[in-house]
């Protein structure tokens, strides 16, 4: 028995993926150390890893398994399991049960990308092992839960930032040019957004006019342009191309709505839509030709001469 003891505290992640370091055995079992699950349920472990199994998770979920625990952490336990399989497509039901077994030779690999260092650690190394098609067994365990005044589970807290990092890992598991899009149509809104306020301060002082409108166009095309540079496209850099890119920006923006206008017209008129119909067409048509614009037109053509 060796015991590794951390003067601070690293989370049960980092201290679980140090110990899968240290040790040199073929495979590797975890458990929590209250023992909640049934230590007659390892010999089975090796037993499937020993037949080809890269992962054996224990689970209280399945038909066999005997699970004794409190009514709030049953509840919870459902609720985020259901998150976890919905968001991530897992096949598993018990993502969170501390009593795992991995094929070392075939895990170490993976522990490099393992960003979480706290509870999330088991949800974050199951989903992963799942995507990169390596062989997850789950079995049925007998598991009973020690009394919450020994746990350091905490259900709020705890909760909380499982919760946080459920949307985090599942952000960043998007395509990077999904991520892009998805920015890209909140800074629409926050354009649109922009525009309707400039509309509504100058009616509430020196007036709109017939100005108002090309007026609260500019304000909200520059706000989407700033916005979509450092946010969307990560062009963090403000340089002498920064204008150029801007004028850009502008013009694409004028060739984009022509098309917008044009798609309308031509649903409404030729394909006789009515106009709501015809417009949310042109709308989809003119955000998808506008990204496409932005992102390898304007925030990818490089300029030395002025870089």
């Amino acid at each position: 028995l060796i015991h590794y003891d951390y003067p601070e505290s690293i989370g049960k992640g980092k201290a679980i993926q140090q110990a899968f370091e240290m040790v040199q055995t073929p495979y590797v079992i975890f458990m929590d150390c209250d023992i909640a699950t049934d230590l007659k349920h390892v010999p089975e472990v090796i037993e499937h890893l020993e037949n080809g199994a890269d992962v054996v998770i224990g689970s209280r979920k399945l038909k066999d398994s005997e699970c004794k625990r409190g009514f709030k952490r049953r509840i919870f336990s459902t609720f985020y399991n259901s998150m976890v399989r919905t968001l991530f497509r897992s096949k598993l039901r018990d993502h969170q049960c501390g009593f795992k077994g991995f094929r070392r030779e075939s895990f170490l690999t993976s522990l490099n990308d393992i960003e979480s260092s706290g509870w999330f650690w088991d949800t974050e190394i199951l989903i992963k092992a799942q995507r990169r098609n390596l062989k997850v067994v789950e079995i049925p365990v007998h598991w009973e839960d020690l009394d919450e005044q020994w746990s350091k589970f905490n259900l709020l807290g705890d909760s909380k930032k499982m919760a946080i990092n459920l949307i985090r890992f599942r952000w960043k598991l998007f395509a990077p040019w999904f991520q892009q899009l998805i920015k890209f149509l909140v800074v629409g809104v926050s354009n649109t957004l922009v525009s309707i306020f400039i509309l509504w301060l100058l009616d509430f002082t020196i007036g709109r006019g017939f100005w108002g409108y090309p007026f609260a166009y500019l304000i909200g095309t520059t706000n989407s342009f700033i916005l979509n540079k450092l946010f969307t496209f990560k062009k963090k850099r403000f340089t002498k191309i920064t204008i150029f890119r801007y004028f850009i920006y502008l013009g694409l923006g004028i060739i984009a709505g022509t098309i917008y206008s044009l798609i309308a017209i031509f649903l409404e008129v030729i394909m006789g839509l009515n106009y709501v119909y015809a417009s949310f067409g042109g709308t989809i048509i003119h955000f998808m030709v506008q990204f496409v614009f932005y992102k390898f037109i304007v925030f990818k053509m490089k300029v030395k001469k002025w870089e």
